[in-house]
């Protein structure tokens, strides 16, 4: 790639504000202040903990349903537990029939989806591969960073 080339693209990739009001010490309670999300549905992998544990108790707190999807549904429960608007399903995402498994369930609802949050993501796991035989690591991340495109 040419400088010139460079120098275009960088024309029209500037980054200026949004003017949103919002900067890098706004909360998400302060983004949803004021949202009405009843009646829109969000779907969040990775939901009971860290980030994810925010994006559910923030979109909840503006009136979402939120489905957390889990493999331990016992400790997201626990977790999300007095949260209004949450529920926790069963899906294991290194696994195809229980990806299938939840899909059919979500669908079978009849509700539409607004938000699919791909934030789960396995960090600093031993060594363990799935009925298939993938490594969990490598699909961990094909998981939390391919579905995200």
């Amino acid at each position: 790639m040419s400088y010139n080339q460079v120098h275009i693209m960088s024309e029209f990739s500037k980054q200026v504000p949004l003017q949103s009001g919002f900067g890098e010490a706004t909360n998400a309670r302060e983004v949803v202040a004021g949202l009405d999300l009843a009646g829109k549905t969000a779907i969040v992998t990775g939901g009971s903990s860290g980030l994810g544990f925010e994006i559910v108790s923030t979109l909840a707190s503006a009136g979402a349903n939120v489905v957390v999807p889990a493999r331990n549904t016992a400790n997201a429960e626990r977790v999300l537990l007095g949260i209004k608007n949450v529920s926790v399903a069963a899906l294991d995402l290194l696994d195809p029939s229980s990806i299938q498994s939840f899909a059919r369930s979500f669908l079978s609802k009849g509700c539409s989806l607004a938000w699919l949050i791909n934030n789960a993501g396995v960090m600093a796991a031993p060594l363990h591969r799935d009925n298939r035989g993938v490594e969990r690591k490598r699909l961990g991340w094909a998981v939390s960073s391919c579905a995200r495109e």
